[in-house]
């Protein structure tokens, strides 16, 4: 919407395969790294599929990352040539990635959307149209030379803690988990999805980009980057069927949706995904959005996206109470801290099996066998319960886990109680440092608009509601939390902030 291009399968085809022989021409081979650090434009669209169509790996790239974080991405997995526009928010691509290429030794071509050619780059424009005729027909007839077993793009963990890794994935993982997703979803060719999920993100890529090559559904692209009030827009305008968001994301929606009440009646179905997301939250996208078919998604960067989905028209209760049914095709098994199964209904860590695990981690041998075990399981440090039935219940992240006293403590559950008082918009729990009990817990609370609120009165509401221990001993109201691109929270950047500005305690250097 943001580019107002209308592009159909046949067009969008003719550009991919055109570009695709432009990068060859430029010397890029099958296995060679290529780099998109782009925001959600078409350009990243067409080149995501004009890379794969040549075998080389795409390399996903965080729009927002700065000077060291691109460098550290562009050295780790020696991107050979990298896409992306002029400007986008503050940054200045070409003159980052100049400088970039100094202290990158494989990195031999910047392409640059933009009208102005950038002095030291190509401009993408150029590179689509250097093909001939020949060259570019050719690139349909070697798609047999490409394995689905294959590399097909690199996503970077968020990196919550430590170095982001860079998660090899496979055409196959990323080809099948979209056709899951879509066949679960029950999205059809008549339904527009309105994608504000990033396009660098495996729930973007997945749910956006591949799932409309299954279903033949249009794609409504509402803005190079999320914007509440552009998504409800394009919603209302395209008349879309199907949005997408983190918890994060619909609860902006919402409160955009309070203030404009833009007709969104076209909307039939929504899924949220990438963190835990509350009963309360379901009942306010209802209340507000007016449509029922809410979804679950679970999964992670190394799962390419999708392990736990909802199914679509189950029972309500099904839907905000758990992540969602085990995805076809894979096997999940919660384990203790030996590595053992538990019986269904015990909590443990979630192991995944499928074919969407990733391949490894580029570059990473020591990561990748902590990850996978030797007869293909996935440890994704998640703590879970798995019921009979074939849906699961996320307890909390092991690193998220608050030890009070000797009693552990999954923020999720006091996160979820806090929603339910009606001026809490959303509620993130830390641990703050405690010399008697270790932690202790801290509640950081953003209010619904025009509400206030005193600490008090939160603790006050908790009491013969939740365990004593569970109580927060601290409170702090805040207007925004620190977040990735997608939406995520950082916790370990709130904690850092409250410790900074001496609401918590700090923790000792050791600790």
């Amino acid at each position: 919407m943001s580019q107002n291009i209308r592009l159909t399968f046949t067009q969008l085809l003719r550009r991919v395969d055109s570009l695709a022989a432009g990068l060859k021409k430029l010397g890029l081979r099958k296995g060679d790294r290529l780099g998109l650090w782009a925001p959600n434009d078409l350009e990243w669209f067409i080149t995501f599929l004009s890379a794969s169509r040549i075998g080389v790996i795409v390399v996903a790239i965080n729009p927002a990352y700065q000077q060291n974080e691109l460098v550290y991405c562009l050295q780790k997995v020696g991107v050979k040539t990298i896409v992306s526009p002029h400007t986008f928010k503050t940054q200045n691509y070409p003159k980052m990635l100049l400088a970039a290429k100094e202290v990158c030794p494989t990195l031999e071509d910047i392409i640059i959307y933009s009208p102005e050619h950038v002095t030291g780059t190509r401009r993408f424009a150029d590179v689509e149209v250097s093909a001939t005729k020949e060259e570019v027909d050719a690139i349909a007839a070697e798609q047999d030379k490409i394995s689905c077993d294959d590399g097909c793009s690199i996503q970077f963990t968020s990196g919550s803690t430590g170095r982001s890794k860079a998660t090899l994935l496979s055409h196959k993982g990323l080809v099948n988990n979209s056709k899951e997703a879509a066949r679960r979803a029950k999205i059809t060719i008549e339904n527009k999805v309105c994608l504000n999920m990033p396009l660098f993100h495996a729930f973007g890529m997945v749910m956006g980009q591949l799932l409309v090559l299954h279903t033949g559904s249009t794609i409504v692209m509402e803005e190079r980057s999320f914007d509440p009030v552009k998504t409800l827009e394009a919603i209302a305008q395209e008349k879309c069927a199907i949005t997408y968001g983190t918890p994060t994301m619909w609860a902006h929606l919402i409160e955009a949706q309070q203030r404009l009440q833009l007709p969104t009646d076209s909307l039939q179905a929504g899924v949220t995904g990438g963190a835990p997301a509350s009963s309360e939250l379901f009942k306010r996208i209802r209340g507000l959005l007016g449509f029922n078919d809410m979804m679950s998604i679970y999964g992670l960067t190394e799962t390419t996206a999708i392990a736990f989905q909802s199914m679509r028209g189950e029972d309500r209760h099904l839907t905000e109470s758990t992540v969602g049914h085990l995805s076809n095709h894979a096997e999940a098994m919660i384990v203790n801290q030996n590595g053992l199964p538990v019986p269904f209904g015990q909590p443990g860590e979630l192991w995944v099996r499928a074919y969407c695990n990733m391949l490894r981690y580029w570059d990473d041998e020591e990561n990748t066998k902590k990850t996978l075990t030797e007869d293909g399981w996935l440890k994704t440090g998640d703590q879970f319960v798995l019921q009979d039935n074939g849906y699961a219940t996320i307890v909390g992240r092991l690193k998220d886990m608050l030890i009070r006293g000797g009693e552990n403590i999954f923020p999720k559950e006091i996160e979820d109680f806090l929603m339910t008082h009606p001026k809490v918009m959303q509620a993130q729990i830390i641990g703050a440092y405690d010399e008697v009990y270790g932690e202790e817990v801290c509640a950081c609370i953003q209010l619904r608009e025009g509400a206030t609120m005193t600490k008090n009165e939160l603790t006050d509401y908790c009491k013969g509601k939740i365990s004593h221990f569970k109580i927060p001993r601290y409170v702090e109201f805040v207007d925004e939390y620190p977040k990735t691109t997608t939406g995520k929270i950082q916790k370990f950047r709130l904690r850092e902030q409250l410790e900074d500005s001496g609401v918590i305690p700090e923790r000792p250097k050791h600790s």
